[in-house]
């Protein structure tokens, strides 16, 4: 894990590095102090925003940036945080380069009638910005009520933006036109048109293993397992990692948890659960159909296994497939305590009950809230229960967190007010 952490490290010096390394060549040699912060300022929303948004390409591509950092889902969320904050950086170009034109040369360049290169490319740096306040207002605001493939078409948009940015930069671009940054500039927009077109090529296939599904078996109430055989070289999963999974080359592409998986063949299992239109159409996959998969990712009980700390797992619904191979691993060796809740709201909606009640030095415990007459836990899962049924302090365990966002939510923040040191408690939280 000190590899992977250092890699995060790196890269986050990278981006900042790289970001602000275009405001070296920004002269502030204007006649007063106030001009000279508004062209930093301008500079700054241009140029360090530019190259953010060109880092923000690269976060966004699981084959690039996934293969340096294993750990995607934190590449994801670094990716989510700064477009969070990137449009805050943006707009400073628009607001300050129109105050300081209007102060030295008296014109404004968001007036189209100056009667120079503004009125031909300012608006492409309107319409880019009208770009990015569109994807990042859909991404912050409207995601929860977009389908994933429409949210995830809108977000695309942004392909359409960074070109017009380069358009508008470099004609009028007086940093650009005046320093060494132009060589950089028209350098830096050749690898992004590179870029463009290599993950077009990805999306069409380029490095995704071909599988042929050899077994599709229902495991539980609307929950199919499916397990593919490599027809080239074998993925290594290791415990924990998932993958992205594509029934057809131009199908949607989702990730699932590497359920089960054999060194030996290269056979890897999926679980998928129907809970949209791509994952319910999974459940029709047939045995000798092609599939594609790329990965693994993830370091999900990476650090817990690197301990001896008794273990307990917490699973909520489909977040039961992390800890199938993982308890397959451990139990036989018997060097330490594992506990499994299994939190789910009715008997029927339980998967992989036989596989999980066949070990024996896994404690189990179910954990059913739509069930009142059940003899066993019923309600939620929570630190409370966790107490009742663990022989060690809290602190004394590891934990491992997989399931719905609200209960990851709140039992992170239960197991952290009960004292549970935050690098003991580990989640795998898939979300878009």
């Amino acid at each position: 894990m000190e590899a992977v952490r250092s890699r995060k490290i790196v890269l986050i010096v990278v981006i900042a590095v790289t970001s602000l390394f275009p405001l070296v060549f920004v002269r502030l040699d204007e006649p007063t102090v106030g001009l000279n912060v508004y062209k930093l300022l301008a500079k700054v929303g241009s140029l360090s925003g530019s190259m953010l948004i060109v880092w923000q390409f690269l976060l966004g591509h699981r084959a690039t940036v996934g293969k340096a950092v294993i750990d995607l889902l934190w590449v994801l969320n670094l990716h989510k945080t700064i477009g969070k904050y990137i449009l805050l950086l943006i707009v400073l170009h628009p607001i300050f380069i129109t105050i300081y034109y209007i102060i030295k040369e008296g014109i404004n360049p968001l007036a189209l009638q100056t009667g120079l290169a503004f009125d031909t490319y300012v608006p492409l740096g309107m319409i880019a910005l009208g770009i990015f306040v569109f994807v990042v207002a859909t991404s912050l605001w409207l995601r929860s009520r977009l389908t994933f493939q429409n949210w995830y078409t809108m977000h695309l948009s942004t392909y359409l933006a960074l070109p017009l940015v380069f358009v508008h930069s470099l004609p009028i671009g007086q940093t650009i036109e005046n320093t060494g940054l132009g060589i950089f500039w028209r350098v830096l927009l050749v690898a992004v048109v590179a870029f463009a077109l290599y993950r077009l090529i990805c999306r069409f296939g380029l490095g995704i293993r071909m599988h042929v599904v050899t077994q599709v078996r229902e495991v539980g109430s609307e929950v199919t397992e499916i397990t593919a055989r490599p027809e080239g070289p074998k993925l290594t999963p290791a415990i924990g990692q998932f993958v992205y999974f594509r029934r057809g080359l131009h199908g949607a592409i989702r990730p699932f948890t590497v359920s089960l998986y054999d060194p030996e063949t290269g056979d890897l299992s999926v679980t998928v659960k129907a809970q949209g239109t791509t994952t319910t159409d999974l459940q029709s996959t047939e045995p000798g159909e092609r599939v594609y998969i790329d990965g693994p990712y993830g370091v999900f009980s990476r650090e817990a296994l690197q301990t001896d700390r008794p273990l307990a797992m917490i699973a909520g619904g489909i977040g039961i497939t992390p800890f199938l191979r993982l308890c397959q691993e451990l139990a036989p060796r018997g060097d330490r305590g594992l506990f499994l809740f299994y939190g789910n709201r009715r008997k029927d909606e339980i998967i992989y009950k036989d596989e999980f009640e066949e070990m024996e030095r896994v404690r189990l415990v179910h954990v059913l809230s739509d069930e009142p007459d059940y003899e066993g836990e019923t309600g939620f899962i929570t630190p409370e229960l966790l107490r009742k049924h663990l022989q060690r302090d809290l602190k004394d365990h590891e934990f491992l967190i997989c399931g719905p966002p609200e209960m990851t939510i709140k039992l992170e923040s239960g197991l952290g007010g009960e004292g549970v040191p935050a690098d003991q408690i580990h989640h795998e939280l898939f979300s878009y």
